[in-house]
């Protein structure tokens, strides 16, 4: 019931170049592909490790991503607690620079990530925070 500040969970994303951006896939995305394996093959594996979400979490990450407007009118901004989710709940990675040296995650790096690559990212963090309907109707 009481999750600890410690918690890690552990997700991957898919992904390979295509063309001048790339193609990315959650681990549970990309094994209900129609692909064949050796196509599958042909995606490298970003291994990451992120906070577990709390309820304490969740409503610093919704309140962050409030903004106001030229009327003093308080709006949610998307962009913002999109980008605040990537900040605040990614640990670790086994990402590499150009170098192949491990990349850091900073403000930097989240924002020279692929759109496709960040957008798995986030689909794999909604995947364990939150109960699919399939997995619902399963209970």
């Amino acid at each position: 019931m009481f999750i600890d500040d410690q918690e890690t969970n552990d997700i991957e994303v898919y992904y390979k170049k295509a063309g001048h951006d790339f193609e990315a896939y959650t681990a549970k995305e990309l094994k209900k592909t129609i692909l064949k394996d050796d196509e599958k093959a042909k995606y490298q594996v970003i291994k990451i490790k992120t906070r577990v979400l709390t309820w304490g979490l969740y409503n610093d990450l919704q309140e962050s991503a409030v903004v106001i407007g030229d009327q003093g009118e308080r709006r949610f901004n998307y962009k913002i607690y999109k980008e605040n989710r990537m900040k605040k709940l990614l640990k670790s990675w086994d990402a590499k620079d150009k170098e192949g040296k491990p990349a850091t995650i900073n403000d930097n790096t989240i924002s020279h990530l692929s759109p496709s690559v960040a957008e798995a990212i986030l689909r794999a963090l909604d995947e364990i925070a939150f109960v699919s309907e399939e997995e619902e109707n399963l209970s």
